[in-house]
């Protein structure tokens, strides 16, 4: 059974673009996985803590204090219970909202997530995974920013199979609008 693990880290709970066009994604992908299962992990909704130096300590410990890796060890088990990732993400200050890189800092995790020191590999293959960002600029790259930045951090951790769906320049209603149709055109085609 097909399980679909969905991170939102708008600020925005409405009129958010990102969240909107994961809404979009959300429901194609349930049509085409009727008795799919979804996780939803929204990281301005419940906020997650940083990391401390005891979580620090904890991850390179032998015998860890349970309560310095729980939260990390029940956001690992949703990643490893998953076959799909959905990140719906803006840019905040030209980089990934502090919410959802605390979570990635709660779940890049030496022999849980990668093995390795001077060559990291990651343990979490053959799961696909869809970024879905959205920037008041018009990027001018093939990637931005976002896309560049989870990229990194994805492979870090074994998931190289990875789909783009950018709305940038949002700043202007009329591209915003634009970019939104050509996403969604982008989606349906994913999953026909």
């Amino acid at each position: 059974m097909n399980t679909l693990l969905r991170i939102d880290s708008s600020l925005r709970l409405k009129e958010s673009y990102s969240r909107t066009l994961g809404d979009y994604f959300t429901e194609k992908w349930k049509t085409k996985n009727p008795d799919g299962i979804i996780i939803e992990r929204d990281v301005t909704r419940q906020p997650l803590p940083h990391i401390t130096q005891e979580t620090v300590n904890a991850f390179f410990s032998e015998t860890p204090e349970k309560e310095n890796t729980s939260l990390s060890d029940t956001l690992i088990a949703e990643l490893y219970q998953c076959n799909e990732i959905l990140v719906t993400c803006p840019m905040y200050n030209y980089g990934i909202p502090s919410s959802l890189k605390t979570y990635f800092d709660l779940v890049i995790r030496t022999k849980k997530t990668f093995t390795g020191n001077t060559i990291p590999q990651g343990l979490l293959e053959n799961k696909k995974a869809y970024i879905i960002s959205s920037m008041g600029g018009i990027a001018a790259d093939r990637l931005n920013p976002l896309e560049h930045h989870l990229t990194q951090l994805f492979n870090l951790i074994g998931i190289t199979d990875i789909s783009y769906f950018p709305l940038d320049g949002t700043v202007d209603q009329f591209r915003a609008t634009e970019r939104t149709a050509l996403q969604k055109t982008a989606i349906l085609k994913q999953f026909n």
